[in-house]
């Protein structure tokens, strides 16, 4: 392990090698048994294929790719992040599924909008245009017997070589996110709730686009 910290540190000297220093790094713990699978978060369509390429190199595949993916904020999708993870054969795996503070739940509303730093984001003008998309989200849960968490799952989960990761803080939570498996929308639900999701405009997200 002292090896490859060394060895990260050497290639970390310059910025410049921030990145290759890195992978590197992934790699060589792959080779000595330290790790079994290589991820990585956040990158971008061309950090995305620097990093297949240079790991396929030394055989060894990269696994996943973590970023900020859900109805409103579909980045990935946008920038082309999704397309190169289904090429590769890439995991995407998604945080913020049911969108940052949860707001696909629908505990916000343009009456009662969140306190605090989130108030600059779910302003009540952008709750009020969000609104549309919430009350379908509800209306096809009650068709399968679902919240519309799980609705908002199901959803990532049919784009295809999605995971979602959720953060459960009890029990019931967990419960809940499990009820987004074992049952699909059908491909006129995903294609209306993307259209209404469509006309919300700019969604607030990691700048996936800028690394």
């Amino acid at each position: 392990m002292e090896l490859i910290q060394d060895r990260i540190k050497r290639k970390l000297s310059s910025p410049m090698n921030y990145f290759s220093g890195y992978i590197d790094g992934l790699g060589d713990a792959v080779e000595k048994g330290l790790v079994k699978a290589v991820g990585v978060s956040n990158y971008s369509e061309k950090r995305l294929r620097e990093a297949f390429e240079k790991l396929k190199k030394r055989g060894i595949p990269l696994a996943s790719n973590q970023v900020n993916y859900s109805l409103i904020y579909r980045a990935p999708e946008e920038k082309g992040v999704k397309a190169a993870c289904d090429e590769l054969g890439i995991t995407l795996i998604a945080y913020s599924p049911i969108a940052q503070a949860g707001v696909l739940t629908g505990k916000y509303t343009p009456d009662k909008p969140p306190s605090g730093p989130r108030s600059r984001i779910y302003t009540p003008e952008f709750l009020t245009r969000l609104q549309p998309l919430l009350n379908r989200i509800a209306e096809i849960g009650k068709k399968y017997d679902k919240t519309s968490t799980q609705v908002s799952l199901n959803w990532l989960i049919t784009q295809g070589n999605v995971v979602p990761i959720p953060g459960a803080k009890t029990a019931e939570q967990a419960e809940e996110f499990r009820g987004a498996l074992g049952w699909r929308l059908s491909d006129d639900e995903v294609a209306e709730l993307r259209s209404l999701a469509s006309e919300i405009g700019p969604v607030v997200g990691f700048p996936v686009e800028n690394l």
